[in-house]
C-alpha cells in the first residue's frame, strides 16, 4: 500500500516583510519618538477621522516631531489611468517629509 502524502495549509496570512528578500518593505523604525508621521487616508470621509484619532493616540504616546494628514485623492471614480498615476506627485512629496506613513480606510 502506497503511503499519501498529506500538505498542510495555514489559514493565516502570510506577509510580504515574512516570506522572500525578492520584495524588501522599508525598515520599521524602533521607536516613533522625535519622527515624522505622516497620515494617509482614502477617499472616504471615515478614514480622516480614524487617522486624526490615530495621530492624536500616537502624540499621546511619544514624541513625535509633528504629524501630517494628506488626502492626495479627493473623489473617483478615475475616467482614465491607475490610481497611483494621479497620485504620483503628492506622494514623492510626502515621501520627502515624513519618517514613517500610516494609511487607513474607512466606510
Amino acid at each position: 500500500m502506497a503511503a499519501l502524502g498529506l500538505t498542510m495549509l495555514s489559514p493565516l496570512a502570510t506577509y510580504l516583510d515574512e516570506i522572500s528578500d525578492a520584495s524588501k518593505l522599508a525598515p520599521r523604525p524602533a521607536t516613533l519618538d522625535g519622527k515624522v508621521v505622516g497620515l494617509l487616508p482614502n477617499w472616504r470621509p471615515s478614514a480622516i477621522h480614524i487617522l486624526r484619532s490615530l495621530g492624536d493616540l500616537l502624540q499621546e504616546r511619544y514624541r513625535l516631531k509633528a504629524v501630517i494628514i494628506e488626502q492626495p485623492v479627493r473623489e473617483l471614480p478615475l475616467r482614465a489611468g491607475k490610481l497611483l498615476d494621479t497620485m504620483k506627485e503628492q506622494l514623492d512629496s510626502l515621501v520627502g517629509r515624513v519618517d514613517v506613513v500610516i494609511t487607513a480606510s474607512g466606510d
